[in-house]
């Protein structure tokens, strides 16, 4: 017994961590619906025009799309098949592996038929909300999700352009001057008790500014507004979680089967121990 609590101990971290465990912000709730077919096709759609350029979806297939998503096969060639892909082909990006290492991005985009299952959908979902004007990166943006993004803000179009907001530098630079005194050798034990309450004020900050919507501020308009475009990455949301679990759905329909068959026999079981046990005293 003492082995098998051990091994669940052992377990949880692990769990977290594929689930998307850690602090990152914004992180509001996704609050995904898989059982919305609109939703879903929605995000198949945006999927294939702003994300198959760069990331295939090498375990998923077209006719698998159409089938879950109920699609006729004519609806998903003339609105998810770019090229000269065909119905019962899987989700092939278009840019060949070579030109993306040697020319744009220096690795090869990954696959993301399972992201939503490794990273969580609550982190998919705040980190295509979360790109920010940066300079000195070398598409001229940043996440506060995911720091030092290698990627563009391929969304820029929808979203617009946006810049942490001033509220949002400043508990950073609090943070930043906190973390210094902690890494410092020389630093006494009451400075480094006095930093660490401090990150930790600025921390509890961070959170009440993604809490409220504050931390970052628009500097140019995209062809949707706010709330339009987070529902729209909601859906995009929507089909990554679909595609990295498509049983999803089924798998807990079946299961709340299962779990009556249990009960039944649960029943079953307890009276035929009566049945046995009932002459032995």
């Amino acid at each position: 017994m003492k082995k098998l609590i051990t091994a669940i101990l052992f377990l949880l971290p692990v769990s977290a961590f594929a689930a998307g465990g850690g602090n990152f912000y914004p992180n509001e709730p996704a609050n995904i619906d898989l059982s919305d077919k609109t939703s879903l096709q929605n995000g198949a759609k945006l999927y294939v025009n702003y994300c198959l350029g760069c990331h295939s979806m090498e375990y998923v297939r077209y006719s698998r799309i159409a089938q879950d998503l109920e699609l006729t096969e004519e609806q998903t060639v003339n609105n998810l098949i770019l090229g000269d892909q065909r119905f019962g082909d899987t989700l092939d990006k278009s840019m060949n592996s070579e030109q993306a290492q040697k020319k744009y991005f220096g690795v090869d985009p990954l696959d993301l038929s399972l992201v939503a299952r490794v990273r969580g959908e609550d982190w998919v979902y705040n980190y295509l909300r979360s790109f920010y004007v940066d300079s000195s990166r070398p598409f001229g943006v940043n996440n506060t999700v995911f720091p030092q993004v290698g990627m563009p803000h391929i969304l820029a179009d929808l979203q617009g352009l946006q810049a942490k907001s001033d509220a949002l530098l400043s508990v950073e630079e609090q943070i930043a001057e906190a973390k210094a005194v902690l890494n410092d050798s020389e630093a006494s034990d009451e400075a480094k008790a006095e930093a660490k309450e401090k990150q930790h004020r600025a921390e509890v900050e961070m959170a009440k500014l993604a809490a409220q919507g504050n931390m970052f501020v628009q500097i140019e308009e995209g062809q949707m507004t706010p709330e339009e475009y987070d529902e729209s990455i909601r859906d995009l949301t929507a089909f990554m979680a679909y595609t990295a679990n498509p049983v999803k759905l089924e798998s807990k329909r079946m299961g709340v089967w299962v779990l009556m068959f249990l009960f039944v026999l649960l029943i079953l079981a307890y009276f035929l121990k009566k049945e046995f046990w009932k002459d032995v005293h």
